[in-house]
């Protein structure tokens, strides 16, 4: 008898998830769902013109061409079904790899006075060769070449180190020459990577285009927080950073990439093999080391495959319903300009959940994209403070800072708080209170901070007082 009802329980769960799944296989798919899946509209005909393939081949060999070598592993991805991944490992794509930490990529970046070292570098830079001057050459080249993000719907990302090679060497080159063009080098590469950003369709280009905007305004602030400032430098800062736009700060894109990628991947029954895994967690895990994000930031958004149930996924289509739901409000969140994501149980928790539903929850899995979401308002409120740099440095009748930093206007206010960047007197520094909200005197363990030099208009004479003084700049 005891068997008996074992059978019986087995074959109602059997038939109850069969019809589930396959109910639920009929039923058409909303608005919302279908609109998350479409990919964005491409403009570059040409691949061999479009910098994003260009990045994908930037450490192939010397003599191969580093766009017709990611295009390559583009294709490869789009001819064999199940496959998303590049595969770096075929001869000649990663000749040129660099295994080097970030801190170890030219060490004077981040030295006291990066222009003076740099300098005592001219001939070395000038005289580059094998690797590192393939990489200078190539970086130059990028950089002039119009970028559109094709990782839509590929789990894989661009080699970083390389290219963090090639950008620091391309700097580092033009102040080396003359402060000039070392500041023209600069604001361009700042432009390029906010362009980048702002097209970025992926997380992994979001998050490497922020990296390079934080390593160039880490430059910036040096050089403005020198006791003598470089006329050219000054005559060259003014709107060098404005806060982010509403575009360059938005997640919309990347949402829909990693919701694309969760059903592509449940649909195909997508696997990888474990030496592809490991070299993408390695990329995956770099980019997380050098902007700061938690070390599993990036698994912690991937879905993972869903169980199975006699070789079918026990996925149906009101879960992925319920995800494309949620997708949309974050999303919505970003662009409206909200402080907290929402949650996916604040969506699910009035959802029909019966015995069998159960076995298949959403909330098995909640993608946490507040990491993400905090490194955009890091960038922007280092954007501001390296603006804020500038207006401090120019002469004022205005004498205290708090005051200078509140008329500044709203734009430059502290993304994290609403209010005027906070100014410590003791350790001469501005700073935000970065995401836990808590002011902590510029600590740079939980706040944003710059160095700050303040310069103020020199007194009038007595005799002058109420004459319009000319403010020059002394630095």
């Amino acid at each position: 008898m005891k068997h008996l009802i074992i059978s019986v329980v087995i074959i109602w769960a059997f038939f109850q998830i069969s019809s589930l799944i396959w109910s639920s296989k009929g039923q058409p798919a909303s608005a919302t769902f279908t609109r998350l899946l479409e990919p964005p509209q491409h403009r570059l005909l040409d691949p061999y013109q479009n910098g994003y393939y260009y990045l994908l081949g930037f450490a192939a060999a010397d003599s191969l061409d580093p766009a017709k070598v990611g295009h390559q592993m583009w294709l490869e991805t789009t001819a064999a079904p199940g496959t998303s991944e590049f595969n770096y490992d075929k001869p000649g794509r990663s000749e040129l790899q660099i295994e080097l930490p970030m801190e170890q990529v030219l060490p004077s970046w981040n030295s006291q006075n990066p222009v003076r070292e740099f300098r005592n570098m001219k001939a070395r830079l000038q005289t580059l060769t094998g690797r590192d001057h393939t990489l200078l050459v190539r970086y130059e080249r990028w950089i002039e070449m119009p970028f559109e993000d094709m990782g839509f719907g590929h789990q894989g990302t661009p080699r970083f180190v390389e290219i963090f090679v090639g950008h620091r060497f391309y700097i580092a080159d033009g102040f080396s020459r003359q402060t000039a063009l070392g500041m023209q080098r600069l604001k361009k590469d700042m432009h390029t990577w906010r362009s980048v950003l702002r097209d970025a369709t992926t997380i992994d280009t979001k998050v490497m285009a922020q990296i390079f905007i934080t390593d160039d305004l880490r430059l910036l602030s040096t050089l403005l927080s020198q006791p003598t400032v470089n006329k050219t430098v000054l005559a060259m800062t003014p709107n060098i950073a404005p806060p982010l736009t509403t575009a360059e700060s938005s997640l919309r894109w990347p949402l829909q990439h990693q919701f694309t990628l969760g059903v592509h991947g449940e649909h195909t029954g997508e696997l990888t093999t474990e030496r592809q895994t490991e070299s993408l967690d390695t990329h995956e895990e770099r980019l997380a080391s050098a902007a700061h994000l938690p070390k599993q930031a990036f698994l912690q958004i991937a879905h993972p495959h869903g169980r199975s149930f006699l070789g079918i996924s026990l996925r149906t289509r009101e879960i992925w319903e319920m995800y494309a739901t949620y997708y949309d409000a974050m999303i919505h969140a970003e662009e409206t300009g909200q402080s907290t994501m929402p949650k996916l149980y604040e969506l699910a928790g009035t959802a029909r959940q019966g015995i069998v539903e159960s076995l298949v929850s959403p909330n098995s899995f909640e993608p946490d994209w507040d990491p993400f979401h905090y490194q955009l308002r890091e960038t922007d409120a280092r954007l501001r403070l390296a603006s804020l740099q500038v207006v401090l440095r120019r002469p004022s009748a205005q004498t205290t800072v708090p005051n200078r930093l509140a008329q500044v206007g709203s734009s430059y206010y502290d993304p994290f708080s609403g209010l005027p960047m906070l100014w410590s007197p003791t350790q001469q520094k501005i700073y935000s209170v970065g995401k836990d909200r808590y002011d902590d005197g510029g600590d740079v363990s939980f706040d944003i901070s710059v160095p700050a030099i303040v310069s103020l208009a020199p007194a009038p004479k007595e005799s002058q007082a109420t004459a319009p003084t000319r403010r020059t700049n002394r630095h």
